[in-house]
């Protein structure tokens, strides 16, 4: 029975870590959840008692910060963030790692055909979503929606977050986010976050990445 118990509720936790929502009320339930268990089922040990506060803590912490002021145009909507910008960020042979589309996708996949030509368009859809578009000259060739919110005249986006738990055996964890914001000169910047963490058995190892690049505006 605790052996279900335990594995159940990891599960859980793990899928509401890995939406990328994350609340102090959420985390307040996991605290809970998890006194709630120790006290039902004196067995559980120290190090799986260590092991579910750590996914919490370590998942809790990792975000980007809007901090830098100088140099960033004040707004207060998403409308100024329309417009057409230029897909790659250099001239360089690898710079498919860092054009525009890469950040904004947060995917794993690198997107390299013609993306030294590519443009991307951005346009509002709704309340905190704005629409991007790979367009070759006039044509749209594919899209994404970027979820997020405006916070101090940036948008950040929402936390993309994978998680490949396997109790005291192995975990990896890894945390993706950008956050867009304007230069005085309307040129479009890009922070992003790559976070990663994981152990085998006793052994922890992170990586943490932290970029900023800045992309020409082609047409308002």
């Amino acid at each position: 029975m605790y052996s279900f118990e335990f594995t159940k509720f990891h599960r859980n936790l793990g899928s509401i870590l890995s939406t990328g929502r994350r609340t102090p009320g959420k985390i307040w339930r996991w605290k809970k959840s998890l006194y709630l268990r120790c006290k039902n089922h004196p067995e559980m040990t120290v190090n799986r008692v260590i092991y579910l506060s750590s996914i919490v803590i370590l998942t809790g912490c990792v975000s980007l910060k809007q901090t830098r002021q100088e140099g960033v145009q004040k707004i207060s909507d998403l409308q100024a963030f329309e417009g057409t910008y230029e897909n790659p960020f250099s001239k360089k042979s690898d710079s498919e790692f860092s054009s525009l589309w890469n950040q904004l996708n947060l995917s794993e996949k690198l997107d390299t055909l013609d993306f030294q030509t590519a443009t991307i368009g951005l346009k509002v859809i709704g309340k905190d979503q704005i629409r991007a578009a790979w367009l070759q000259g006039d044509r749209e060739k594919k899209s994404v929606v970027l979820k997020g919110k405006l916070k101090d005249s940036y948008f950040v986006s929402r936390h993309k977050r994978k998680i490949i738990p396997i109790p005291l055996i192995y975990g990896q964890f890894s945390n993706n986010q950008f956050q867009l914001w304007l230069g005085k000169d309307g040129q479009l910047h890009v922070d992003r976050m790559q976070n990663e963490w994981g152990w085998v058995f006793v052994f922890l190892a992170s990586k943490d990445n932290t970029s900023s690049y800045e992309y020409k505006i082609k047409q308002k």
